[in-house]
């Protein structure tokens, strides 16, 4: 088993701090990210490689356990020793009995991007990695984060039964607009080498998960475990979400909320026309009852929608104007 110096592949020195070392990932995943260098194994192969340097050294635990048993596991090697004549279980809080498993929390987001994981299928991880960190695994606590059993298969050794390693999960981030959460929208996604299509719900809200048994990526062993397609709302410019409402800032000319009139606003679910009234003020806030986010549990419940009016103060005048804008500030003087 290759002993793997995460520090070295990082090009970042033993003492670095935790901003340091976030620093260089990012440049160096910026680098070698698939999506810059397409069919170059080698920048694919890197980027794996820092990723999982920096799911160990941005983690003061496992930075601690790793600048723990990292050293002296090169000294094992060195000896010619085997992975099973360690005692990992030390260092793992004795969890697991024998070939116990340290079970850490790893988001595999930060190392593939938005649930780019491995392409090739079985874990992204070196041999080291799993046998320090339990492969990669999900569920601090001792158990499945999501709330959610993991499936296990029990296999025998000398007459005596044992539960075989868990299927790791997988999570993916799923971007949605906030037009998706009014009506519901479909969304077409690529997984490893099968694409699927995944109904996004009216009214779910960020940060959300969407459970797809069985579509995790495989292990070695062929087994998948599930994916959960973590929800992300991208709330465009001019637009605000306070929980079941909408907030859609627009512009208004000055002299229509001096004088009044009507006002056309495009919004998120089409056209709709409102009635200023004389001397609005900036900020004036329009409801449109029941046009907001659709209850997640009830679609027919929804909140409302509001139009933020914002004063828009002309930046260049022409003479005319200025005489009349002039002509005001004396009425307004006397």
């Amino acid at each position: 088993m290759e002993y793997k110096d995460y520090y070295k592949i990082l090009d970042v020195p033993r003492d670095a701090t935790q901003d340091e070392i976030k620093k260089k990932y990012r440049k160096m995943a910026a680098k070698f990210h698939p999506d810059k260098n397409p069919g170059n194994k080698k920048a694919e192969n890197k980027f794996k490689e820092i990723g999982e340097a920096y799911e160990v050294l941005k983690d003061p635990e496992k930075r601690k356990l790793y600048d723990q048993v990292g050293s002296d596991w090169k000294k094992y090697q060195q000896a010619g020793a085997s992975a099973d004549d360690f005692n990992w279980q030390q260092y793992a809080g004795g969890r697991g009995g024998a070939g116990g498993r340290q079970r850490v929390n790893i988001n595999m987001d930060d190392i593939f991007g938005q649930g780019q994981h491995s392409a090739g299928g079985g874990s992204p991880f070196s041999s080291f990695f799993e046998t320090l960190f339990g492969g990669g695994q999900f569920g601090g606590n001792g158990g499945d984060p999501f709330g959610g059993a993991q499936s296990r298969q029990g296999y025998s050794t000398g007459g005596r039964r044992r539960a075989a390693p868990s299927v790791a999960d997988s999570e993916a981030v799923v971007q949605v607009g906030l037009k998706d959460i009014l009506t519901g929208a479909e969304k077409h996604l690529r997984v490893g080498n099968e694409k699927m299509k995944v109904k996004i719900p009216a009214g779910i809200d960020d940060g959300k998960r969407l459970k797809l048994t069985g579509k995790g990526q495989p292990d070695s062993r062929g087994r998948k475990g599930n994916l959960y397609l973590k929800i992300k709302v991208n709330e465009p410019e001019g637009f605000e979400r306070k929980g079941k409402d909408i907030i859609q800032s627009v512009d208004l000319p000055v002299y229509k909320a001096a004088l009044g009139g009507s006002l056309t606003v495009e919004t998120l679910e089409g056209k709709v026309k409102l009635n200023i009234p004389e001397g609005t003020q900036n900020g004036k806030m329009f409801r449109l009852t029941g046009r907001g986010v659709p209850d997640f549990n009830n679609p027919g419940k929804r909140g409302n929608y509001y139009v933020k009016v914002l004063l828009q103060i002309p930046e260049r005048l022409s003479d005319e104007e200025k005489k009349l804008y002039k002509k005001l500030a004396d009425l307004q003087n006397t």
